[in-house]
């Protein structure tokens, strides 16, 4: 006799719905994605119990005739792809026809819809996964879901769910996410038979005011680029204004709300060190690509995409947000109240926050709490529902522009590492390393995507001999060093000849230069994933000149037209920041000429 059996289908059912249904919130996904494919643009959800006793989904879509009502229940049935060749192009949320069938094995199911050309609307029961009625009644165009006893046949699974408020918190989160990607929809919340919100349709501007709020998005940057054929656009925080944890960062591809390490990873790296060690920058980004350079299908959420180029995602990412921070707002300031142990700094021209803040938390599900938020008339109670507890690291913005450098201009050195300058509001205090750092950074990836650096021919050709793992490393750079002035040849196995380097080398030091940029590429090869920026960055600091040299005052003043011809003057590519400004009322209050 055999010992292995196919297993009944019921049986099979509820095993694949675990990997589809984790906890109420997941059916809330999957029954909005299916409003949102249907081309809804009102939808209303309404909870019980934390979404285990209830969960209903009423949306004004397209709606399904009765055929095809009882075609959606069953394992595999789709409308959104018909080949193979339809994944390569898919945009709507579903395509496996998984979801429906999943929830229906593990609850029961009460589905109504109705297509606008028809005079009535199909209802279907469905208990355990099958069909047990089907009638007709009158309706409104469009669909409503109805999932109650969620879990109600899979005990062990229902006893591994948290406490109601713990279930609905992750519905707000789900919530947020669609509500963020969809500001042309309109969201209703009902809990406990309490409305919790009514988002209206508006431009995105006004519903991330409505559910992030206005004191943070005033902390934001926008993001808008078109590079290596995809769009993305969206904000970002101000290196000044962080998050202690992950929680307030959002990535869109095509309008599904996905997670990505890489792209993560990308924006991390556009902040350098800019944002205090630990912190978390707040981020929603929206990437429009092709379906053909990514696949969705590679987890049963569809949560986590798979992209053919990684290293191309990386760079869209990390380019699009540096460039959105080429902003004089970044510059800190000193505050004559600020000390080193306790640091106060402006947010704008009329308030002051002290460095560490938190927000008031917000108890979900109490129905007091409910009542509160829509009797209370104010436009916070919906950005305290989707508030998280976050310890926030906020600063000011400043705007600095130097004057034009003219012969009267006073420009000097302090203790050969700092070059102090006159600007409009006050004066400005360089460091002069990380200020020639960022100019030789940009002129690097200048060079190569555009103007390759001159060279300077040696008199005396270097050779330099390496490990077989570093001449490896050198033979794979070699292309991106020759565009940054480098003149090299092999020679040997192991050996190269240094003929000429780059213009801003100075001449004895190449071949210290040379082996400190590949031991940093090396160091850094398996976590920067555009060898260019990696190239580019130890090719910058290792060339730039150093705290302790001395500079002419012409050798200053090009310094600084330089550092403000760049992209990005205000923080070096390491994310230190290179210049601080010091405000003629900061000086005047500090000689009481004003209290």
């Amino acid at each position: 006799m055999s010992k292995i059996k196919i297993l009944p289908e019921h049986i099979a059912n509820k095993i694949a719905a675990g990997e589809v249904v984790e906890r109420p919130a997941s059916v809330v996904k999957e029954l909005i994605e299916n409003s949102i494919d249907a081309g809804a643009d009102e939808i209303v959800i309404t909870i019980k119990g934390g979404g285990k006793n209830l969960i209903q989904i009423i949306d004004n879509g397209s709606g399904m005739t009765q055929e095809d009502a009882l075609l959606c229940v069953e394992r595999h049935a789709t409308s959104k792809i018909s080949a193979w060749e339809d994944l390569e192009h898919v945009r709507s949320f579903g395509f496996r026809g998984e979801a429906l069938a999943s929830i229906c094995s593990v609850a029961d199911v009460d589905i109504k819809t109705r297509v606008k050309e028809s005079d009535v609307a199909a209802l279907l029961k469905i208990h355990a996964g099958k069909i047990s009625e089907v009638t007709q009644e009158a309706g409104l165009a469009g669909t409503s879901i109805t999932v109650k006893n969620l879990f109600y046949n899979v005990p062990a699974r229902r006893n591994f769910l948290k406490t109601n408020n713990t279930e609905f918190r992750h519905i707000a989160g789900v919530m947020k996410k669609f509500a963020i990607a969809y500001p042309q929809i309109e969201f209703t919340l009902i809990h406990e038979d309490e409305k919790i919100f009514q988002l209206k349709k508006s431009d995105l501007p006004t519903r991330l005011e409505k559910i992030i709020g206005k004191d943070v998005m005033s902390y934001t940057l926008p993001v808008d680029k078109d590079q290596f054929g995809a769009h993305i656009k969206g904000y970002i925080s101000k290196p000044s204004f962080s998050y202690k944890t992950h929680g307030e960062q959002f990535l869109f591809l095509n309008g599904r709300p996905i997670t990505n390490r890489t792209a993560s990873y990308a924006v991390f790296s556009a902040y350098g060190h800019s944002i205090p060690k630990g912190d978390k920058p707040f981020f929603i980004l929206f990437l429009e690509w092709n379906p053909e350079e990514f696949d969705v299908n590679v987890h049963p959420t569809k949560a986590e995409v798979k992209f053919k180029d990684e290293q191309l995602l990386y760079r869209i990412v990390f380019h699009a947000v540096q460039d959105s921070m080429v902003t004089d707002a970044l510059i800190p300031t000193m505050d004559n109240q600020a000390s080193a142990e306790t640091a106060t700094l402006h947010l704008n021209d009329q308030s002051v926050l002290p460095f560490e803040t938190q927000r008031r938390p917000v108890q979900f599900g109490q129905t007091a709490v409910a009542h509160e938020m829509v009797h209370s008339g104010h436009e916070e109670s919906v950005v305290q529902f989707f508030s998280a507890d976050e310890q926030k690291t906020q600063v000011q913005k400043q705007l600095v522009q130097r004057q034009p450098v003219n012969p009267s201009t006073l420009v000097w050195q302090l203790h050969n590492r700092y070059i102090v300058s006159q600007i409009k509001s006050g004066i400005a205090i360089i460091d002069q390393h990380v200020a020639h750092e960022r100019i030789l950074y940009e002129r690097a990836l200048d060079a190569f995507d555009h103007n390759p650096i001159f060279s300077q021919q040696l008199l005396f050709p270097q050779t330099i001999e390496f490990t077989p793992e570093d001449y490896a490393i050198v033979e794979h750079i070699l292309p991106l060093m020759e565009k940054l002035g480098f003149v090299v040849k092999t020679f040997g196995k192991r050996t190269i000849v240094v003929e000429a380097v780059p213009a801003d080398v100075r001449l004895g030091n190449e071949q210290k230069i040379l082996l400190d940029m590949i031991q940093h590429y090396k160091d850094n090869e398996n976590h920067d994933l555009d060898p260019r920026d990696s190239l580019a960055k130890s090719f910058s600091c290792k060339t730039a000149i150093k705290s302790g040299d001395p500079l002419t005052v012409d050798e200053m003043n090009g310094l600084i037209d330089q550092l403000f011809a760049c992209k990005f003057p205000y923080v070096c590519p390491h994310g230190r920041p290179i210049i601080i400004q010091l405000t003629l009322d900061e000086l005047d209050r500090r000689f009481m000429r004003i209290t």
